[in-house]
């Protein structure tokens, strides 16, 4: 199936919402971040929009730019700390009958930013992607990484379930910090975070793929 074969544009009113749940939760990262004392500092925060043709705006993301300093005291970005809200289009998964999912919200750990004008986001098939280890069926995993802070990862949320500040910080803020902490992903990570979708390895041609299934 096609992911950019879907029935309509994205309304305005669905657009709107996903723009106050990107300025609700860049607002409730920085707080509880900065307090967690992770890095040295937090960086700007850097958006980027996915526009499909006839859909017109169907994903955004903000990236977290996590600042550390080395022994000579100079300041890089040891890592990010990404999210992306796919409405519709190829950030998109499938379940395993075909079918896309619905609205999802990618939560990730990379060495680099997302930037959909540079082809760096979650984008689906992923036969395309670094072969990754799938933890717990909740947890794609990449050993190799060049981020100061270690492996790099992305777990998927359904974004219907993310209805409340509440939500936001028990699906994506405290997990995201144990994470980064290099805390256990049955600890980081339970099966009942609100709206965790399963990932399920598949096989594709030329390599892997996945899709996902609700609970």
């Amino acid at each position: 199936m096609n992911h950019d074969a879907q029935p309509a544009a994205i309304s305005n009113e669905q657009w709107r919402h996903a723009k106050a749940l990107q300025q609700q939760l860049d607002a409730l990262l920085g707080e509880v971040l900065g307090a967690a004392k992770l890095c040295h500092k937090l960086g700007s925060v850097e958006e980027s929009v996915q526009q499909v043709p006839a859909l017109g705006r169907v994903a955004l993301a903000s990236s977290l730019p996590l600042i550390v300093r080395n022994k000579k005291r100079k300041e890089f970005i040891g890592g990010w700390l990404n999210y992306q809200v796919s409405l519709a289009g190829d950030g998109v998964p499938l379940q395993q009958d075909g079918t896309p999912v619905g609205a999802v919200l990618h939560v990730a750990h990379w060495a680099c930013e997302f930037a959909f004008e540079y082809d760096a986001f979650v984008g689906f098939p992923a036969s395309a992607w670094q072969p990754w280890e799938n933890r717990g069926n909740r947890l794609l995993w990449w050993e190799e990484s060049e981020s100061h802070f270690g492996a790099e990862w992305t777990y998927t949320l359904q974004l219907a379930a993310l209805d409340s500040n509440e939500a936001l910080l028990a699906a994506v803020v405290r997990p995201a910090l144990a994470l980064l902490q290099g805390k256990p992903v049955d600890e980081a990570l339970p099966a009942d975070v609100p709206g965790l979708l399963r990932y399920h390895d598949v096989a594709a041609e030329g390599g892997c793929d996945l899709r996902v299934s609700v609970g």
